[in-house]
This record gives structure tokens, C-alpha cells and sequence, in this order.
């Protein structure tokens, strides 16, 4: 693997432990506070439940610090779109904390997204986990960012609605909840159909609809909307469940 390449990628990971931390120095806004200025949308996550990117990042670092000082077949693999996805991370987190553009936040999941599924592919092609901690971590790393990532890009759309719409997030709730939870559905199906059948993008993608059961719940008390995202949520389950093992040469 290029020395140059795996330094670039503990550079990376490395960033995005330390960029969130810039709002404490007075730089920009933390996204959580960025997300519920006008209020609480119904689509949103509980705030705790976004603390999936230390785990993210931790696997990130590791699989980082694997690359420059044990690098293997593996690494020289995953690395690629790996590193052009946490780059797309570092700035998706500056531009939400500096700019605060939703339709420039949108654009920038895109690419993230794109890349953390090839990531997940190539795992996948390679025969997915073998019994060792090394693949475990990448394993980890690429459905639970892939399955984060889509929860992201799906939260992301009932923002654009209601912007191209004038509506503030109180107003069409129904219509804000569904904007959410129908892209994530797709994106399930889609994953499942085309990249893997890795457990760990649904683990990534249930914690995210928990957080928004849990958010229509406890904070917003729109009761109904919490259990028709439940059923969402148990339905996807459902699918992964019933789907039989993919070969890896698929």
C-alpha cells in the first residue's frame, strides 16, 4: 500500500475527531444545535443517538492506523474509497458548522455515501468477515458508516421539502416523517440488493429510526408517528431477515 495514502488517511481520521471540537473554540455552531434552531422536526434523531460516529471513527482510526503500520491486501483495498469518504466527511462537518446550507450539507452526503457503499462492496466481494479482529473492524467501519450515512441523506430530504415549501417543522409532520423513513426503506433495499448483506448497515440504520421513535415519543409526544416509525423500522428488519445470504462473487 502507498505510504503517502495511508498517512493521508490517519490524517483524515484524525480530522474528523478533532473538527467537531471547533464550535468549542468559537468556530461555527455544533450541528445539534444547527438542526433544532427552529425546533424539533419529527424526523430527527434523539441527540444521543448520533454518538454512532465515535464508534465510526474509532473503527476509522484503527483501520487508519492498520494501513500505516500493518498494511495489508485489505487495507490497500478499502482504503480508496474509504479515504474519499472520510475527506467528504471532514466537509460535510465544516460546512455544517460553518455555512449551515442544507442544500450544500444534501450534496456533500452524495459522494460520502457513494463511496462508503463501495467500501462495504469491496468487503463484500473480498468474502465479508473472516473470524479475524482486522476484518471485524473493517467490517464494522463500512456497514455502520454506510448505514449512517443513509440515515443522514434520508433525515436530510424533509428539510428540503419544507424549505422549497415555506413550512416550518411543525407544520405536515405526516409529510415530514414519511419524506424520511420512505428514502431509508429504499436505501435499505437498495443496499441489500446491490452492495451487501452485512448485518452492520442495518444495525446503523435501526439505531437511526430508533432515535427518531424515541424522538417522536419523549420530545415531541406525536405518539403516532413514533409507532409508524417503529412499524418502518420493523419492516426493514423484517426484509434483512427473510433475505437469504448474498455470495460474495454477486
Amino acid at each position: 500500500m502507498d505510504r503517502r495514502n495511508a498517512l493521508l488517511l490517519l490524517l483524515v481520521a484524525i480530522l474528523q475527531w478533532t473538527v467537531p471540537l471547533l464550535p468549542l473554540f468559537g468556530l461555527g455552531e455544533t450541528v445539534g444545535a444547527r438542526a433544532t434552531d427552529e425546533g424539533i422536526p419529527p424526523e430527527l434523531p434523539l441527540g444521543i443517538f448520533f454518538s454512532i460516529w465515535s464508534v465510526i471513527f474509532l473503527a476509522y482510526l484503527v483501520f487508519a492506523l492498520l494501513a500505516v503500520f500493518r498494511p495489508s491486501y485489505l487495507e490497500t483495498r478499502l482504503s480508496p474509497p474509504l479515504l474519499i469518504a472520510g475527506v467528504g466527511n471532514v466537509a460535510w462537518m465544516l460546512s455544517a458548522q460553518l455555512i449551515g446550507n442544507d442544500w450544500l450539507n444534501f450534496a456533500l452526503l452524495i459522494p460520502i455515501l457513494v463511496y462508503a457503499w463501495e467500501s462495504a462492496f469491496r468487503l463484500h466481494r473480498m468474502g465479508g468477515w473472516d473470524g479475524t479482529a482486522r476484518r471485524f473492524n473493517a467490517a464494522l467501519l463500512t456497514g455502520l458508516l454506510s448505514g449512517w450515512i443513509a440515515v443522514a441523506l434520508s433525515i436530510s430530504v424533509p428539510g428540503l421539502l419544507r424549505e422549497l415549501r415555506g413550512l416550518g417543522v411543525s407544520d405536515q409532520i405526516w409529510v415530514s416523517l414519511w419524506a424520511a423513513l420512505v428514502p431509508a426503506a429504499i436505501l435499505a433495499w437498495a443496499f441489500m440488493r446491490h452492495v451487501s448483506r452485512g448485518w452492520w448497515f442495518h444495525v446503523a440504520l435501526s439505531w437511526g429510526v430508533l432515535g427518531i421513535v424515541l424522538n417522536n415519543w419523549l420530545r415531541t409526544g406525536t405518539h403516532f408517528l413514533a409507532i409508524a416509525a417503529a412499524v418502518t423500522g420493523l419492516y426493514i428488519l423484517w426484509r434483512r431477515a427473510r433475505a437469504e445470504p448474498r455470495p460474495a462473487f454477486q
